[in-house]
């Protein structure tokens, strides 16, 4: 979900879904289409390398991947509820 927000699309979008499984088994993580822009988060870039990794046990586990930098600078999920309740309203008057 990360690549498709960072490239505006999945990675693999044109291939069949058993392709593209093929392709991330047999040559590892996608590849960010616009690199210049992990490049300036190096943070998200160890993110994608830990927990994209293919092998399982050099994968992060769910408890180290909560102590990397990119995710312990989160805001509180309580921080998106003015965002939440704005699209609600919205959603409600159309």
């Amino acid at each position: 979900m990360v690549i498709e927000m960072i490239d505006g699309e999945p990675p693999y979008l044109t291939d069949t879904p058993l392709r593209a499984l093929f392709l991330i088994a047999s040559t590892g993580k996608p590849t960010v289409q616009d690199s210049d822009r992990l490049q300036q988060a190096p943070d998200l870039q160890e993110f994608l390398d830990c927990c994209l990794e293919v092998d399982p046990e050099k994968r992060a586990s769910a408890s180290e991947a909560l102590e990397l930098a990119f995710l312990r600078c989160a805001e509180n999920l309580s921080s998106l509820k003015l965002n939440i309740e704005a699209v609600q309203s919205k959603h409600d008057q159309e």
